[in-house]
Formats: structure tokens, sequence, C-alpha cells
């Protein structure tokens, strides 16, 4: 378990446990009062409340048209339940009408608390099916996400605009003696006077709270989501409100109650949640494109060392087939018993330019095509112990095994750098004796070949002559820097540098 896994669980024990304490305390010590009259918090609290609902809403939206994770659908429709309900509140108390709706002190009705109810309680049902919907990873596949989004909302809505057309007919939730006790003290505790049935029904949407906070907090124990702790954490602050709102149900304006703050410390820990969603998905992004670098480097060398097989078959199966057939004519012609001196001299020459080919289509073959499940040092190694055979040439080969984190295309252009190289002291040089080191750089790779041959005098200004041209465009290709150093009589030098940015290419 990390360290942050460990404050987290920390965090869900210590706060029950907290909570538990303020409860008791605002319920039992007479010198805690559990509301204050204050218009401009209570407005502030609920156009809070109405905000990160909303915000909460949309992003738990935007995850499901992304993901297609059904809980952040029903998640999003709670939200925007309980963004609904407090627009509604904040409408009435800015148009200034909020007595006709029983939501002043002097004339306190039970319409507020049936707002505040249904909203509540419906919102406490989502989040539970939320919870649900992602501990079983329920499928999204024919969901009607616009209905299960809006839905709730409309419908609670709806059932407010009915309730308010009928507020004289609303069931009793406050009792005459809790109105008048509420009119003459808005400040003291209502517990006593509140009734049985408020008491049951803030307890039943309580439970609904701990119950969503349960099932988020399985999903983290199995996910370890830092989102779903904070969501957990959140909701067990929110059935705590429920509990303050049976000791004062703080549901009228001017009226803020340790139930509403408790509240806006459910909306802060939901921003939090949000910040650590954001934070969590920052990160599988990163781990995504860390994997999608990966199966490219390895679809790219897939890609490589099948195009390379496919040259060489072409090569072994086409030109090294034309050049056998070649030297076998050529060997019938110089059997020909009337040839002139000067003929024969031709057909030899002749013979022996096949066979210099041959040689070199068998360099290329090896090349292009390595032995399965060989590293590049392997396979470097073996062409350079076979071009010593081959041509008689002493060569040796050193290679670091740095080399290795060079990506395929570098290995591929190196290989073939060391090709034309090799060539070039062999056919230009005149070297008995050739040196190929892969060694590494404090960033990088650097490949030497060095020969013991006659040397020559480096040009910068030219660009064609000795391979040279060739192995500076394949350096170039792959960022390298490309050096020849030579003299005459002292050999040649060829040197590449390829940088640990360029060469996991």
């Amino acid at each position: 378990m990390t360290r942050e896994e460990r404050r987290t669980e920390l965090g869900i024990a210590i706060v029950p446990v907290l909570l538990t304490v303020l409860t008791l305390v605002v319920a039992f010590d007479p010198r805690v009062a559990p509301a204050v009259v204050n218009q401009p918090l209570d407005l502030v609290t609920t156009a809070t409340g109405m905000l990160v609902a909303v915000a909460v809403a949309i992003l738990g939206w935007v995850h499901f048209r992304e993901g297609g994770d059904p809980a952040t659908l029903v998640r999003a429709g709670a939200f925007l339940v309980l963004a609904a309900q407090n627009a509604l509140l904040i409408v009435v108390m800015v148009l200034g009408i909020d007595a006709a709706f029983g939501l002043t002190l002097a004339a306190p009705g039970q319409l507020p608390l049936w707002t505040v109810i249904v909203g509540r309680g419906v919102a406490a049902a989502l989040l539970v099916v939320a919870g649900a919907a992602a501990l079983r990873r329920w499928p999204a596949r024919r969901w009607p996400a616009g209905l299960v989004l809006a839905l709730p909302a409309l419908l609670v809505t709806a059932a407010i605009v009915v309730a308010a057309a009928i507020q004289p007919r609303l069931p009793e939730l406050l009792s005459d003696a809790a109105v008048a006790g509420l009119r003459r003290d808005p400040t003291s505790p209502l517990l006593a006077a509140s009734g049985i049935g408020l008491i049951a029904v803030q307890g039943v949407i309580g439970l609904g709270f701990l119950a969503a906070a349960a099932l988020s907090y399985r999903v983290y124990r199995r996910d370890r989501r830092q989102v779903d702790a904070y969501l957990a954490i959140g909701l067990i602050v929110a059935a705590f409100s429920q509990l303050h709102a049976a000791i004062h149900p703080g549901s009228y304006s001017s009226l803020v109650t340790t139930g509403d703050l408790l509240r806006v410390a459910f909306y802060a820990i939901l921003l939090a949640a949000v910040a650590a969603e954001t934070r969590q998905d920052v990160r599988d992004l990163h781990a995504a494109n860390a994997e999608l670098i990966r199966l490219r480097d390895a679809v790219a060398m897939q890609a490589t060392a099948d195009e390379r097989a496919r040259l060489a078959r072409e090569i072994h199966d086409g030109m090294s087939q034309e050049l056998w057939l070649a030297k076998l004519k050529q060997g019938r012609l110089l059997q020909t018993p009337d040839l002139s001196a000067e003929a024969q001299a031709l057909a030899n020459e002749v013979s022996g330019a096949i066979e210099s080919a041959l040689a070199e289509a068998r360099q290329a073959i090896l090349a292009l095509q390595p032995t399965d499940g060989s590293t590049f040092a392997q396979v470097l190694k073996r062409y350079v112990d076979d071009f010593s055979d081959r041509f008689g040439v002493r060569a040796d080969c050193q290679s670091d095994p740095v080399v290795e984190r060079l990506g395929p295309r570098p290995q591929a252009e190196l290989l073939r750098i060391v090709q034309e190289a090799l060539a070039n002291s062999r056919k230009h040089a005149d070297a008995t004796r050739v040196r190929v080191d892969a060694e590494s750089m404090p960033r990088g790779v650097r490949l030497v070949i060095a020969d013991n041959g006659r040397g020559f005098v480096p040009d910068p200004k030219r660009t064609t002559g000795y391979g040279l041209r060739s192995m500076r465009e394949r350096a170039t290709l792959i960022g390298a820097s490309f050096t020849v150093d030579s003299q005459p009589q002292g050999g040649t030098r060829v040197v590449v540098e390829v940088p640990f940015g360029e060469a996991t290419e």
C-alpha cells in the first residue's frame, strides 16, 4: 500500500468519527447553536452548491460520452437534480417571492421541507444506483443517455412546481410547535419538535448517502482510484448533513445551519474529487502514451525486420540467382578452346567481377536478414566475421551492451554504414586490418570503423566518392553526426555518433 493510499484509508476512517462527535455536540450542547441568520451567507452557500453540482454533472456527462461508463452518467443525473433544486431556491430568493413559497422565517411553510427532501432523496437514490453500476461494471450500450441525465431533474422540478401549486394541502412535516419555535428563535435546535416523520425521512436519506459512500469505497478498494475515495468521504459528509437537518431543518431563506455547512464541505470534497480524477486521467494518459510508444517501437521493429527479410529474399532469389547463372555461363565460356588471348583476359576480368558481385550480394543478404532473436551486437559481429572470412581481411568487432538501446531504424542504418565502410576499406584502401567498435557515450552511441589502409586527404567540399556521401546521408536520417579522419598512408577512421533522443526512434 502506498503512502497516498494509507492517507486515504486513514481519512475514510477518521471522518465518520469526527462527524459523529460534531453531531453529538450540536445536538446536546446548549452552548452550540445549530443555525445562524445570515441572508448573504445563505445565498452564497446555495449558489456554491448549484455551481459545483452543475460542474460535476457536466464532467460526469463528458466522462460518459468519452468512456461509456454508466456510473458517471447516473452520478451526473444525481448532481443535476441537486443543481436544479438549488437553482429554484436561488430564483425564488433573487425575485423576492420567497414569502409566497413559505421560505421566510416570518411565515415558514411545508413546501421548503418537501423541496429539499424530494431533491436530496432522489439524488441519494441515484448515487446508490451509480455506486452499484460502478461496482458491478454494468454495460451502457443500450442506456438512453440523455434521458438518464435529464429526466430525474425534470421530474423533481415538476414535482416541486406541483407541490407549490398545492401548498395548503401538503402533508405536515414540521409540526405547529416546531413552526412556532422556529419563529420565536430560528437558531435553536428543533429535534424535539420536528416529529418522528421528518426525522425518519431525513434518516432514510442519510442512509441512502451512506450506502452510496459504502459502494464508492468498495470501488476504491478494487480500482484504487482516488476519485472514488474522495467521493466516499464526500457522501459520508452528505449523510451526516441529513442528521443535522433533523436537528434543525434549515430549509428557509436567511437561515444557515450546520447541515448547510456540511453540504458546503461536501461540495468542496467533490471539487477535490474532480481534481483527483483529472490528475488520475492525466496519469492514465501518460501511461497509455508510454504503452503506445512501446507498441509503436515494437511494430516498427517488426515492420523493419519484415521489410529487410523481403529485400533479402529478393536479392537471394533474384539477383544472386542471376549472378550464379552468369558465373556458370562465364565458366563455360572460359572453357572454349578457340578464345583469343585478349578475349581470355576479358573473360577472366568478367569472372572476377561476377565473383565480387556475388560476395557483395551475400554481404547484403547477411546485413538485411539477421537470425531471429539476435541482438544488434550479434548481427554486427556476424557480419564483420563473414567479411573477414570472405575477403581475407583481418576484422575485429567489439560492441557495448548499451548499443541495444538503439531503435530498429538506427540499427539498420548503422549496419549499412558499416557495410559501406568495410567495402571501401577492401576496394579502395587496400586495408589488411579493420576494427569496428560500437561504444557508449554519455548520451548516445558512438560507432567507429577504423582501418590501416592507404588513407586519403578528406575534402569537406567533396560529396561523392568512396561511399562517403551514402554514409553521411544515412547518418543524417537518424540524427547522427558523421566524421571521417584520414591521412595518406595513415589509415581511415569513420565515426558516427547517435544521441539516444534520436536513436530510440
